[in-house]
């Protein structure tokens, strides 16, 4: 029961720094409807300024604000570089300018800090342990897992109330359903597009501090295996969907957590990525996804 529980816990820590990826993943292809290959870098990149905010404050609030501006500054830069000129066009050309940006990026970094050496965080500002003993067992949590979590929700219903409640959630809802009727009422179709991707990034940067602050270390190309679970997450939980994508990150951290805890680390990816088939092979609009209308 211990096992599990510990795992469970575990698995939701995972699953929360997922989400945040892949909420921000599908807040772009739902809005824009473009493969954004750059939000690994972005991560990576992101990471990395709130490696160095936190050396020079010792503030791990402050290292997640600067990942998180890090993240929208970086967002604003590629969109307007890769997304906005190739609007209408072919999908495969911001595609493909994203991945071209993203190895940028990546290259740079590699460049600049350390010769792309894997860096690490320093442990002891989030490695304290809290322990709740139960009659049979007992659980485990670092504050490091309490800080992912409280974050990663914060900005979750943040994301959600801006979507919603703002003038430019408003905008963003309107592109979302029609780019060309939203440009016909007079909505700023480049502004929503650059905002829209700032948010999503600025999520991804959240990301990147606070895996920062779990996995051994960090390198220029650590978000790239993210970025593509984020994929994987967006298509089995429902294209546009960031409840969905919330549900799916959720659920892949348990199933990833569960297989290391039970098996091996080794069948993490494994059980993972058979799940995301079983579940298409089910739903093929994805867990929230809605199943497209048939024309008669």
């Amino acid at each position: 029961m211990g096992t599990f529980v510990q795992q469970c816990i575990n698995g939701l820590t995972i699953g929360c720094t997922y989400a945040l990826v892949a909420v921000g993943f599908t807040l772009i292809f739902g809005v824009l409807r473009v493969v954004y290959l750059s939000h690994g870098a972005v991560l990576a990149a992101s990471s990395y300024l709130g490696l160095y905010a936190l050396a020079y404050s010792g503030s791990v609030l402050i290292a997640i604000a600067t990942g998180i501006i890090g993240g929208a500054l970086l967002g604003f830069i590629v969109e307007y570089m890769t997304v906005r000129p190739f609007r209408g066009q072919n999908h495969l050309i911001p595609m493909v300018a994203t991945a071209s940006v993203a190895t940028i990026i990546q290259e740079v970094l590699r460049l600049t800090f350390q010769g792309g050496q894997p860096i690490a965080y320093p442990r002891a500002i989030t490695s304290a342990l809290y322990e709740w003993k139960f009659s049979e067992f007992r659980i485990y949590v670092t504050l490091g897992q309490i800080t992912i979590a409280l974050v990663a929700i914060l900005l979750v219903v943040a994301l959600n109330l801006a979507v919603k409640r703002s003038w430019m959630g408003r905008g963003i809802r309107s592109v979302a359903d029609s780019e060309w009727v939203s440009s016909l009422l007079g909505v700023h179709v480049n502004a929503i597009s650059a905002q829209t991707v700032a948010l999503g990034s600025s999520l991804a940067g959240a990301a990147g501090v606070l895996l920062g602050l779990t996995v051994p270390a960090i390198d220029p190309h650590f978000g790239e295996t993210l970025q593509f679970k984020a994929l994987a997450i967006t298509l089995f939980a429902g294209l546009g969907s960031v409840p969905g994508a919330v549900i799916g990150g959720i659920m892949l951290g348990l199933v990833e957590a569960f297989a290391s805890g039970y098996l091996a680390t080794s069948y993490r990816d494994l059980f993972a990525y058979v799940m995301m088939i079983v579940i298409l092979s089910v739903r093929p609009a994805g867990l929230l996804g809605r199943q497209p209308a048939q024309r008669v």
